[in-house]
């Protein structure tokens, strides 16, 4: 009889589990609509998401034709890190079906890690404020110690937590970055095709394509077989 697969299963957070989209316009708006940007709304900032807040401070400025010097930016980015811990503790926009897929794969043994280019601190508010925190065994999110995804290393520092095989796990994301840290780390990779990517999740070459998190159960039983 073949092993157990997978053994773990690490998750995206943003586009995967919960649409943070509404909560990232509004600390944007906070930091931004008084430096002359125009108010963003959620669907304007899903081309900003991924990379982090600083990706996404530079990106919202290219986006408003606007300009700051170093010294600026970092002020904007500690305005924008304050209205995000804010809102993130609100505990909105955890997409159907996330908490029901974390608590199957608990109850049937398998590691449930999180790896994401939110920072580390406001991926706690957020786990907390949204009720799933005690669902994982592993969290990495951004910080100084490692580099951000694509880079294989945040990934890796989850599977040690989980004390899991690559080969053992899969890596379930909706993004070019989460297919590449996948594969850089040497995990199978699903992908769900309702997140925040431009380029269609069909041609990112995940083993497998998901609509909605309640499918993720069939899609591991069929990669094991």
């Amino acid at each position: 009889m073949p092993p157990p697969f997978p053994k773990a299963v690490v998750f995206d957070l943003d586009g995967t589990l919960v649409d943070s989209a509404p909560d990232i316009a509004r600390a944007l708006n906070a930091a931004l609509v008084p430096r002359g940007a125009k108010p963003f709304d959620a669907q304007s900032v899903v081309g900003l998401i991924g990379g982090g807040a600083k990706t996404a401070i530079e990106r919202a400025l290219a986006m408003s034709g606007l300009t700051a010097d170093p010294s600026a930016k970092r002020a904007l980015l500690a305005n924008f890190m304050v209205a995000y811990r804010d809102v993130s503790a609100e505990g909105r926009g955890l997409y159907p079906g996330a908490l029901e897929l974390l608590t199957e794969l608990n109850d049937r043994g398998v590691g449930c890690g999180l790896c994401t280019n939110k920072a580390e601190d406001v991926t706690a508010i957020a786990l907390k404020a949204l009720g799933i925190a005690g669902q994982f065994r592993a969290v990495v999110g951004a910080s100084e110690r490692l580099p951000k995804k694509p880079h294989p290393a945040m990934l890796q520092a989850v599977l040690a937590g989980l004390d899991v095989a690559p080969g053992d796990a899969v890596m379930i994301g909706d993004s070019p970055a989460d297919a590449a840290i996948g594969r850089a780390a040497g995990t199978a990779v699903v992908l769900v095709d309702y997140g925040y990517t431009h380029t269609p999740v069909t041609e990112l070459g995940a083993d497998a394509v998901v609509s909605r998190l309640s499918d993720v159960p069939a899609v591991l039983a069929r990669l094991r077989r």
